[in-house]
């Protein structure tokens, strides 16, 4: 058998440069005239360059991450480790001076905090982090219309509604400004607008948000680069985006007394079989055994696809994302959230196989969110926080939004330097029960 593209519920395959429009249930319009775009590539070639609007279904899903996000923003500053040392820095960025949260940095969120947070305090800064989440989830779909697949609305919809997801798109997290940026960035490239420039300055700002989103734009310019129409654009693209990235970690660079310790991380690597172990079991605690019997069923699709490599940037893009970034958290298995690249490029690799049909994502997205409710944990560190081992202990517990929304309500009276280990240890339950303060993410 061949693998041939998802159709759509009408029957039709999705023709890039042709006008696509799904029926009532796709619930999105596409446009893709046949018109040049800034970079001199018609029609940009396998992809869109026509006219960049939001479409109902972009409003509708602005909509879901708003209802689902408001009622968590006033929760506090989060749970997460990282969130007393991100304010300590901003009072160090107010006061003229500075010294990164963690290495090597956030410098553009850590600028973008010390801005809002004395102006609003938690709920500001939550509030414009769930903006950054309503572009992020809509700038997903527009990425996936203007590669000319189906289904962009629930692709998008299948990212956000993981735990992790939500989670850091409520709470004082980087990664979502990070990811906004970037795919903003791909979509403004992949149109074909400000002959590189717009996209050159979306992807230093998402390397400047988190640094390791660089592999994620590395994959993207590969991807879109494999067609030789547009590796001249790929070229102005990098050439903008790398050294202006690069110049935003001066201010780490010079905090370190102008050396490049502070690219170094004293926590990550420790042997193949304990990186291995970790990356295993925190890649099944942040997906959960229901998506992973479900994208059991998508491996066979996922891998027909590859026949059509050579035509497809979106596919090229999900796997070469999927593979880089799974690597990384192998050579540094640390937070869940360090995962949402990972489920990025999945979400994009599945969109572009056979399974982009709509009874398949809509079961994906009920398999991502009831993990957030509900969590089936079959271990426990043999030594939290120093972990070298696990013992089995299965458990059926709550799942990872459910168990963050109880420990923000019961930490948020207080200071996040106050109740920066126990906010921690509360919010790896999901993972692995209860732990003593002092816990880390690299157990």
């Amino acid at each position: 058998m061949t693998d041939t593209l998802p159709e759509s519920s009408s029957g039709r395959e999705p023709a890039p440069a042709a006008t696509a429009t799904a029926d009532e249930g796709a619930a999105f319009t596409v446009d893709r005239a046949d018109e040049p775009d800034d970079t001199g590539d018609p029609g940009g070639g396998s992809t869109g360059g026509g006219r960049l609007r939001l479409t109902p279904s972009d409003r509708r899903l602005a909509l879901i991450v708003a209802l689902v996000g408001l009622p968590i923003i006033w929760m506090g500053y989060g749970v997460d480790i990282d969130v007393a040392n991100v304010l300590d820095t901003t009072e160090l960025i107010r006061d003229g001076d500075y010294m990164p949260s963690r290495t090597p940095g956030v410098p553009v969120f850590e600028a973008i905090a010390a801005v809002l947070d004395p102006v609003g305090g938690h709920l500001l800064l939550n509030l414009a982090t769930l903006a950054a989440a309503v572009a992020m989830v809509v700038g997903i779909a527009q990425l996936v219309r203007a590669w000319g697949h189906d289904n962009d609305d629930l692709l998008a919809l299948a990212f956000f509604a993981s735990p992790i997801t939500i989670i850091s798109s409520t709470g004082v997290a980087d990664f979502v400004w990070a990811l906004a940026f970037f795919v903003w960035g791909a979509v403004l490239h992949v149109r074909g607008r400000g002959r590189g420039l717009a996209a050159g300055v979306l992807f230093a700002l998402a390397i400047g948000s988190r640094l390791s989103t660089g592999f994620l734009i590395a994959a993207f310019l590969v991807a879109d680069g494999w067609d030789p129409a547009h590796r001249r654009r790929c070229v102005r693209t990098a050439a903008l985006a790398l050294p202006l990235g690069a110049v935003l970690y001066v201010p780490s660079w010079l905090a370190f007394d102008r050396t490049l310790r502070f690219l170094e991380n004293s926590e990550g690597y420790r042997s193949f079989g304990n990186n291995l172990g970790r990356f295993v079991y925190k890649s099944y605690a942040t997906a959960g055994p229901i998506l992973l019997v479900v994208l059991l069923v998508a491996v066979p699709a996922l891998v027909a696809a590859l026949r059509r490599w050579g035509g497809d940037p979106m596919l090229r893009f999900g796997v070469l994302a999927f593979a880089g970034t799974q690597a990384l958290f192998f050579m540094m298995p640390w937070k869940s959230a360090h995962l949402l690249p990972s489920l990025l490029a999945l979400v994009v690799w599945i969109g572009a196989s056979a399974r982009n049909r709509r009874g398949y994502l809509w079961v994906l997205v009920a398999a991502l969110a009831v993990n957030g409710l509900f969590s089936l944990r079959l271990l426990s560190p043999d030594q939290p926080g120093a972990a070298e081992g696990g013992r089995w202990d299965p458990a059926l517990g709550a799942g990872f939004l459910v168990n963050e929304i109880r420990c923000r309500l019961e930490y948020m009276d207080e200071t996040p330097q106050a109740y920066q280990e126990e906010g921690w240890a509360c919010s790896l339950k999901p993972m692995r029960g209860t732990v003593p303060p002092g816990a880390d993410p690299d157990s």
